[in-house]
Order: structure tokens, then C-alpha cells, then sequence
């Protein structure tokens, strides 16, 4: 994964701890987005804490686009970015907003 994939492609990477998790994220470009699914709460939240992406929604991937008050674009030199010649707006992160 090199490139920003704009597609209906998932891709998978298999990890073996959280900690090689954070790192894979860490030694890349940042994500425009990122999706963390757990039912421990602290590890979202240190997935938050330790990684920097677009946005960070925690177990939902929809709120992401569905709150207008939440940018959507890249952090660092994204394609948005470099398009537009302006900051884009900070990062937002979500984490379960419904609970069912």
C-alpha cells in the first residue's frame, strides 16, 4: 500500500499486537482516515492518542461522513492538500456515538 486507494478495495493487513499496529500506521504516510474496532475502549483511545490520520472513527465507519461538523481530508502532504494550496482542517475523531 503505497498509494491512496480510492476504490471498493479493503485492504487487510494482519498484525500481531496492537503495538505493530500503531508502529505500521507510524512508519507510513498518514491515512486520510482510520478505522479502529474493538470493545476495549482503551484501545481506541490509544490508538488515537498514538497515530495521526484525517480522522479516527472507533467502531463505526458511517459517522464519519455523515457529520458535516467532521472534515474530511488528509493531514500532512495529502493530495487535498497539495490540490488546493490551503491547511485543511484538524483531524476529528469519533468514537461510538449510538449505543445499542
Amino acid at each position: 500500500m503505497q498509494e491512496e486507494i480510492f476504490g471498493p478495495i479493503l485492504p487487510i493487513v494482519p498484525v500481531k499486537n496492537v503495538d505493530e499496529a500503531i508502529n505500521f500506521i507510524n512508519e507510513r504516510e498518514k491515512p486520510l482516515a482510520l478505522y479502529v474496532f474493538s470493545h476495549n475502549h482503551k484501545l481506541i483511545k490509544r490508538m488515537i492518542d498514538e497515530t495521526s490520520s484525517g480522522g479516527v472513527t472507533g467502531n463505526d465507519v458511517i459517522m464519519h461522513f455523515m457529520l458535516n461538523s467532521f472534515p474530511f481530508g488528509g493531514v500532512g502532504e495529502s493530495y487535498f492538500l497539495l490540490l488546493i494550496n490551503d491547511p485543511v482542517q484538524p483531524p476529528s475523531a469519533s468514537t461510538e456515538l449510538f449505543l445499542f
